[in-house]
């Protein structure tokens, strides 16, 4: 009796392992699938624009209301030289 029990049990592991195999068969599958189109994504084009900085929130709101970017204003400029805004997006 206790060998029947043992043998079912091993049965219910085989189906067990099939179950998970396929699992992480398909698991593997959406991996390589998302990571694909991640790779695509990462290779979009940095573009960059440049203006006069008149502050630095109103070159951050330019640049992320025109191109959807990253804007920031010169720390330090040449003495005569006027801060630009530097504007960082995707293509």
């Amino acid at each position: 009796m206790h060998y029947k029990e043992s043998k079912e049990h091993k049965i219910i592991n085989s189906s067990e392992m099939a179950k998970f195999s396929t699992l992480c068969l398909l698991l593997i599958i959406l991996v390589i699938i998302c990571d694909e189109r991640m790779v695509q994504m990462a290779e979009a084009k940095d573009c960059h624009k440049v203006w006069n900085c008149k502050g630095d929130n109103h070159c951050w709101e330019d640049c992320k209301n025109r191109y959807s970017g990253k804007g920031m204003c010169d720390l330090y400029t040449a003495p005569g030289v006027p801060k630009q805004c530097f504007c960082a997006y995707k293509c």
